[in-house]
């Protein structure tokens, strides 16, 4: 049962990350197709360990969020929180 759940929570199918949303606001029809496919469950996901922008991402995640919170004196409260549609599930 646990290693479901880890697959799960692990599962980029199932969560929209920062480098979907890159794709989903961007201008790039193919990569969007591609994203939609992996979405589904059509393609395999996109191998992202190699790309130097997520690396750079994943590792300043938290300077990343202090430095949004003290430029806009907002504070972020959800870090990583997963939101389900209503509809879909």
């Amino acid at each position: 049962m646990r290693n479901s759940i880890q697959a799960f929570r692990t599962d980029r199918r199932f969560f929209i990350g920062g480098s979907d949303a890159r794709i989903i606001m961007g201008n790039d029809e193919a990569a969007l197709l591609r994203l939609w496919r992996e979405k589904r469950g059509e393609a395999e996901p996109e191998d992202l360990s190699g790309t130097l922008i997520v690396q750079l991402g994943a590792a300043t995640e938290e300077f990343n969020r202090f430095w949004y919170e003290r430029n806009t004196g907002r504070r972020i409260t959800d870090v990583q929180r997963k939101a389900g549609c209503r509809i879909c599930h």
